[in-house]
């Protein structure tokens, strides 16, 4: 054993189980403060809630407000991006191992030849991820557009105009 591994004495143990004691009694009597005032069979903590609020007891929570997780932007770019992104980056390494797995099992053929000759493992990174960012910007705009003509339509019931009287069909 260590030096911090030592057993207790006898004075150290007694100590110990005095502290824990004293812990305990005054935990003991903390609880029957709080089962003293029991709430009654009909009354929930929702009431009890709603008259604290009456009182002035509750202080107002924030408000929270409520973004979309697909207007949050991480590292600069739009979450959608981004996720793109780094799905294409690991498309990119399994696409390069697989290429160097054909490479070493297809030695000596065309197929091996041509697989052996494939850029190292960041160019085949760098491509897919640029794929992955590119799909993801199209669907960030995708999503964008259709956002501005669920609020143009939503302007347009607002001014008492529907769509179908501005737009009327031949």
């Amino acid at each position: 054993m260590s030096e911090n591994q030592q057993p207790l004495t006898e004075e150290q143990a007694s100590e110990a189980q005095a502290a824990s004691a004293a812990e305990e009694e005054t935990a003991q009597t903390a609880q029957p403060a709080a089962a003293a005032d029991p709430l009654p069979a009909d009354e929930t903590d929702d009431d009890v809630q709603a008259d604290a609020e009456d009182d002035g007891e509750v202080e107002d929570e924030e408000e929270e407000f409520d973004i979309d997780p697909a207007d949050v932007r991480i590292l600069g770019m739009p979450r959608v991006c981004f996720h793109f992104g780094a799905g294409g980056v690991a498309l990119g390494y399994i696409v390069c191992g697989l290429v160097g797995i054909l490479a070493d099992k297809t030695a000596g053929t065309p197929i091996g030849d041509l697989a052996a000759k494939s850029p190292d493992a960041w160019i085949w990174v760098i491509a897919f991820a640029a794929v992955g960012y590119l799909i993801g910007k199209q669907k960030h705009k995708k999503r964008m557009a259709a956002l501005e003509a669920e609020e143009a339509a939503r302007a347009e019931e607002a001014d008492g105009v529907s769509p179908e009287a501005k737009h009327p069909e031949a």
